[in-house]
């Protein structure tokens, strides 16, 4: 094989006349190279390929990392929404305590539980985290919806509890239910003998009788129609109430309020006197609905409790 056909390495040192040569024939070389090419080749894969995993492996930690930290977030909402779900199980028992002390319609438990019912329904967005992960998310899910109707309900019931206990004072507080003022009862309301005519008439109301100047009392919250003095009736104060009701206090000494004027129940009005035709110092107290006389001894004393709306007769 001539020379001519082989390559030639000559290595040597600056500090020493030594040097080394290596011959090895072209297609070695050409080999060589090629080898040594490829395996650089090789080796530059392999560092992006390690990088690469890396990479690979450092976002499969955080995804675990952040799939943990979602189950944690996702256990802590549904542990709220039950948290949740027991304070309103606490209130709707409030409900029906005031309902209960109020004498008002109790709330069916039936038709309570229908706003929490139903089937879940599954939703498959996070399939891929796996069935665990999925099926606490479907339950959460479930919870939330459940939370939702039963506020929903609640919601509705407690804001027509309001409207009733606000409805039921506001009875209350207009129809007459209290003692006009302080004394006995002299004549009740009736057929009876007149005590100046001596002849069989009907008395409209209730006659008190006590001092003259003893405080008289509107019996219910309302606003002054009319006062003045007549010739049987003598000093004389008339009331209007909402729902209907009207009262009559009559044969005052003095009465201190004045036409539209509005007055509270308890609130003194005038005092007790013995003008207009009368036999005596004594208050003649009248009831009316919807312009009809009503026995006023029904209404002495009557609790929020024994007052319910009835229809006008």
């Amino acid at each position: 094989m001539s020379f001519s056909k082989r390559w030639l390495i000559t290595l040597s040192s600056t500090d020493s006349s030594k040097s080394y040569s290596l011959s090895f024939s072209k297609k070695f070389g050409k080999i060589l190279i090629v080898s040594s090419v490829i395996i650089l080749i090789l080796f530059v894969f392999s560092i992006y390929e390690m990088i690469h995993f890396q990479q690979k492996l450092a976002q499969t930690n955080n995804l675990i990392k952040e799939n943990t930290l979602l189950k944690e977030k996702l256990l802590a909402v549904s542990t709220e929404i039950d948290s949740i779900l027991t304070r309103l199980k606490l209130m709707e028992n409030w409900e029906d305590e005031i309902r209960s002390e109020k004498k008002l319609k109790a709330i069916n438990k039936d038709l309570r539980n229908m706003g929490i019912g139903g089937y879940p329904q599954i939703d498959s967005t996070f399939s891929f985290l796996g069935e665990e992960f999925s099926q606490s998310y479907n339950l959460t899910l479930f919870k939330l919806r459940q939370l939702e109707g039963k506020i929903n309900f609640d919601f509705n019931t407690h804001r027509e509890l309001m409207e009733q206990v606000k409805l039921k004072n506001l009875l209350y507080r207009n129809t007459p239910s209290i003692y006009p003022t302080y004394g006995r009862i002299s004549d009740g309301f009736g057929w009876r003998k007149h005590p100046i005519t001596h002849k069989r008439s009907f008395h409209h109301g209730l006659d008190f009788a006590n001092k003259i100047g003893t405080p008289i009392y509107a019996t219910a919250d309302g606003v002054v129609k009319k006062t003045g003095r007549e010739k049987y009736f003598g000093r004389y104060i008339i009331i209007n109430h909402k729902f209907g009701y009207q009262t009559k206090y009559a044969h005052l000494s003095k009465y201190i309020v004045k036409k539209g004027q509005t007055v509270k129940r308890g609130q003194i009005i005038g005092f007790m006197g013995n003008s207009g035709r009368s036999t005596g110092a004594h208050l003649h107290y009248e009831v009316l609905r919807y312009g009809r006389y009503r026995n006023p001894y029904k209404y002495l004393n009557k609790s929020e409790d024994d007052i319910v709306l009835s229809k006008r007769k």
